[in-house]
């Protein structure tokens, strides 16, 4: 939930703009092997509502299984983007990341409440390109940072058509985060609602997966546990990573990460991990039921 006013405010007082230039440089990625193992991603181009276009990178996995819609950080890099990319693609799932206006491919001016305007018209274009595609995988939406919070606004309006959300390094109060990121935030009003990220968790019923570094810099575990407390499904789960700061932690995504992830993810699907073989003990008889793979209870 936002109120779009306030968002725009964030806009004309060139705070939106100072988030996104308050990025670190990208990490200096000389080692080839890591660079190779990022994936190419394929597009589509959609139109915003005032006709605008804008792009969707696509990293294509099996068509059905979970299609993860991506609203990236402030801070998100190529790099960055196609380390995540790896981790679901190692799953068989799809991951759709959207460029904001004025950045990667899409065209106009970067502002938040622009950005806020095209999230419908986002959902929609990805369903629209499923169908074409003959794609019928279940829908995530995750985001990451200020993604985290565009993320949980358009859950909370699209609930019913998802299976799940997923939130890394997000925040509790807007004012809190902007001024923690280094944003001159002295010339917005205190009592005006900008990102209501509380109200919108309370609101949302189906499972959240929280991602957080305990060295974040700028949300600290007792800052994040606020917004956790607010989710209502029983199955969301809070995870603390052991990485650096956020930005940091965007670019150690690695293999553990990816399967603690995707067996959340599978699980909201009814589909559970391999049991593992357990050895022969003394006088009692070898257990032969044995998964292997994963259950699939609709089989």
């Amino acid at each position: 939930m936002v109120e779009r006013e306030s968002i725009a405010m964030l806009d004309r007082e060139g705070i939106s703009a100072a988030l996104f230039d308050s990025a670190p440089a990208s990490p200096d990625l000389a080692d080839a092997e890591l660079l190779s193992i990022l994936p190419e991603p394929g597009n589509f181009v959609f139109s915003g509502d005032d006709g605008t276009e804008l792009n969707v990178q696509v990293f294509a996995g099996d068509l059905r299984q979970p299609h993860i819609l991506y609203l990236p950080a402030e801070y998100e890099t190529p790099e960055s983007l196609g380390l995540l990319a790896v981790q679901f693609l190692k799953g068989g799932f799809t991951m759709l990341s959207l460029d904001y206006r004025g950045t990667g491919k899409s065209q106009g001016a970067l502002g938040l409440a622009a950005i806020i305007h095209d999230l419908h018209p986002f959902f929609s274009s990805v369903q629209e390109w499923m169908r074409n595609e003959g794609r019928n995988g279940k829908l995530v939406l995750m985001g990451r940072s200020i993604g985290a919070a565009l993320a949980l606004h358009l859950a909370s309006q699209v609930e019913d058509q998802l299976l799940c959300l997923v939130m890394e390094s997000g925040f509790d109060r807007t004012l809190d985060f902007l001024a923690a990121k280094g944003v001159d935030i002295s010339t917005l009003p205190a009592d005006r609602r900008y990102f209501e990220n509380r109200a919108a968790m309370a609101s949302f019923g189906k499972p959240v997966f929280f991602i957080h570094s305990s060295r974040d810099t700028v949300q600290t575990l007792s800052q994040m546990e606020w917004l956790v407390a607010e989710s209502r499904s029983k199955a969301s789960q809070f995870q603390v990573a052991p990485a650096g700061t956020r930005e940091e932690l965007a670019m150690q995504v690695n293999d553990l990460y990816g399967q603690v992830l995707l067996q959340w993810i599978n699980l909201r699907l009814g589909i559970r991990p391999a049991r593992k073989k357990r050895g022969r003990r003394p006088g009692k008889k070898a257990a032969t039921d044995l998964y292997l793979g994963y259950t699939r209870p609709w089989e």
